[in-house]
């Protein structure tokens, strides 16, 4: 799959869940998919494997870029239908944390 394939596909993910481009949060969550996608560990690090090259890359700071994310992720919770049709074995524990939500877009596009 192509880059600019898996780039549309995630747009479509991330709409279809309730998160537009008109959030800051929508971006960041894009490039931290395609970090995971390259590295699956660098979740186990997210603050500095993945929330900093995003915060360098559009030169802002590391909260504000985890701010963004846990704000998409709130929306998405908001969505636990849509979730649950992506993927069937969700579990909602009353939110949605921005590991969890980047695993699960990374996952998407992997099995696409």
């Amino acid at each position: 799959m192509t880059t600019s394939n898996m780039e549309e596909k995630l747009s479509i993910f991330l709409k279809s869940i309730g998160i537009s481009g008109r959030y800051k949060g929508f971006y960041y969550l894009k490039e931290a998919v395609f970090l995971v996608m390259e590295d699956e560990h660098c979740l186990c690090n997210i603050q500095k494997e993945i929330y900093r090259p995003i915060a360098e890359m559009y030169h802002v700071s590391v909260p504000s870029i985890a701010r963004a994310i846990r704000t998409v992720c709130q929306i998405a919770a908001a969505n636990e239908a849509q979730l649950r049709a992506f993927f069937p074995g969700f579990l909602s524990h009353g939110t949605l944390y921005p590991k969890e939500l980047i695993e699960m877009a990374a996952d998407y596009l992997r099995y696409q």
